[in-house]
């Protein structure tokens, strides 16, 4: 039996903060392997410069690059323009039958979790690997899946500064057992496991807002990714 992840997001753009998390879940839990899922078109989070989703799932194949063990989901894995979880996941259970699907999320995204639709459902048919998020970070405002990190990756972000660990750790099982407590209500028992990583301060809404008033990307978001946004003009 194989251990596949989700990691959904909107990933507008992708940055080195998502790609950070989704190594640290693969070395921690031993993850096959993990399947990147970009939003179609998440109500929640419209915006007037929102990146088609064409833009954001190329710059998501870019920053994935050739590694076998992180795989872009197929179109029809979120096909219906709903950018519901559980269309997603039941998809990709008959897509991995038998193996066991983790979900990858960040602290701000999975306070959430109760409220998504069929959420019942979705609690319990897969381990949520919940990543830290600065304290500081407004969950309303937050961006789903833009989870802090802070480690090296090809020597990105070894300059950036961090936050205590304890308290992040603490923080973030406080809300993983909140959430526990509010699907116990529906009857849902949920089984969640906190990644053990430093947190950063990085998302994609900061990235846009840097590049929006010419700032340089610097190493927040792969090279590749930096050149795509140039070249069509992305967050002008």
């Amino acid at each position: 039996m194989g251990k596949i992840a989700i990691f959904g997001g909107t990933f507008d753009p992708v940055h080195w903060g998502h790609l950070l998390v989704a190594q640290a879940a693969v070395s921690q839990f031993n993850l096959d392997r993990v399947i990147w899922v970009p939003d179609r078109a998440p109500p929640h989070k419209w915006r007037s410069d929102l990146a088609s989703f064409e833009r954001r799932r190329s710059m998501l194949a870019l920053a994935l690059g050739d590694r076998p063990d992180f795989l872009l989901a197929p179109l029809e894995a979120n096909s219906s323009g709903s950018s519901f979880a559980i269309d997603t996941l039941l998809y990709l259970q008959k897509m991995y039958p038998g193996d066991r699907l983790h979900w990858i999320i960040g602290s701000d995204a999975f306070r959430t979790l109760p409220k998504w639709h069929r959420s019942a459902e979705i609690g319990r048919l897969c381990h949520w690997l919940v990543g830290p998020r600065p304290s500081q970070v407004d969950p309303q405002t937050a961006e789903s899946g833009d989870i802090g990190a802070a480690s090296e990756w090809g020597d990105s972000l070894s300059d950036v500064s961090i936050d205590a660990d304890d308290r992040m750790q603490v923080e973030t099982n406080a809300v993983c057992c909140k959430v526990a407590e509010q699907m116990a209500l529906l009857d849902v028992e949920i089984c969640w496991e906190v990644l053990s990583m430093r947190a950063i301060e990085i998302s994609s809404s900061h990235i846009r807002r840097c590049w929006a008033q010419n700032h340089d990307l610097g190493d927040l978001v792969p090279e590749v990714v930096g050149s795509y946004i140039a070249a069509h003009q992305l967050y002008q």
